[in-house]
């Protein structure tokens, strides 16, 4: 289909590179022509000019709240095209085409008993944009993404590993910013490693893994999401999968450093995930 909304090109190849199902960038599209159809028909301010800067939060929710209301949409169908919309926003804000997030404080609406396992790693390269965020956090949510565990993260060493990753363009321009910030703690501790004690006390210069989860609280009330490590790694982890339903099992495991019995794991959640949604969308 001819895709009808801003930065249509761009962004529909950003969802290619990304390893995007074909039905999956479909549904982008869909979503996207939709709502900029709705927009131009139905937002004044924004038919006027058709500047991407008009459009707000509260005309995000109007949207929303006519799928809901007049073509009554299920909330698992709701749910999925307020992710869609804010993929769009936050790939537009990642590459600084806008300067607020719209989608930044909706939420997406709760799925009958069922604990909704999120799709953060999508929001991944706007919060990295986010200088707000400490470094540590939004380093721990690049190398969560990359198949590693905070544990891992915070061994000595650790540095070493940068070589051996592929960082998007985005990611890179993060690391450059991590590397101003580290170069004086580095320096004053001697050490190459990425996560340091900002004030050095004892012998060992590295913060600890309950240092770590402070850093992660704080950050999870400016984000209005939880962030916990075990949490936000099986949720990379089950997101990931989701999107690669068809890659052969070595090579996920190649890509998630996990071995066969993880793997195992993380694909029955995922099975007993698909099923609460098959649920939860019939009952609805």
């Amino acid at each position: 289909m001819a895709a009808k909304f801003p930065y249509a090109k761009s962004f529909l190849a950003s969802l290619e590179t990304a390893g995007k199902q074909a039905s999956t960038i479909e549904q982008y599209e869909l979503t996207l022509a939709d709502f900029f159809n709705y927009e131009q028909h139905f937002n004044e301010t924004f038919a006027k000019d058709q500047l991407l800067a008009d459009l707000t939060e509260n005309d995000i929710q109007a949207y929303l709240d006519m799928l809901r209301e007049q073509r009554q949409f299920k909330i698992s169908t709701l749910n999925k095209c307020l992710s869609n919309l804010n993929g769009y926003f936050s790939y537009l804000f990642s590459h600084r085409i806008i300067t607020t997030l719209p989608t930044f404080t909706i939420k997406g609406q709760p799925l009958t008993n069922m604990q909704q396992t999120t799709s953060w790693p999508e929001q991944l390269a706007a919060w990295l944009t986010i200088d707000d965020l400490h470094p540590y956090t939004r380093l721990f949510l690049l190398l969560t993404t990359k198949g590693y565990t905070a544990t891992e993260m915070l061994t000595p060493g650790f540095y070493q590993q940068l070589n051996t990753i592929t960082f998007t363009a985005s990611e890179q321009t993060f690391l450059v910013k991590l590397h101003a910030y580290l170069q004086p703690l580095q320096t004053r501790s001697g050490s190459s490693d990425l996560f340091l004690k900002q004030r050095h006390r004892g012998t060992d210069p590295h913060i600890t893994l309950a240092a770590l989860h402070k850093y992660l609280a704080g950050d999870s009330q400016r984000l209005g999401v939880p962030l916990k490590p075990v949490a936000l790694r099986q949720d990379f982890i089950l997101w990931f999968l989701n999107q690669h339903r068809t890659t052969e099992p070595t090579e996920i495991i190649q890509q998630l450093r996990l071995d066969e019995t993880s793997l195992e794991y993380y694909q029955n959640l995922l099975r007993q995930r698909d099923l609460r949604i098959l649920k939860a969308t019939k009952v609805d």
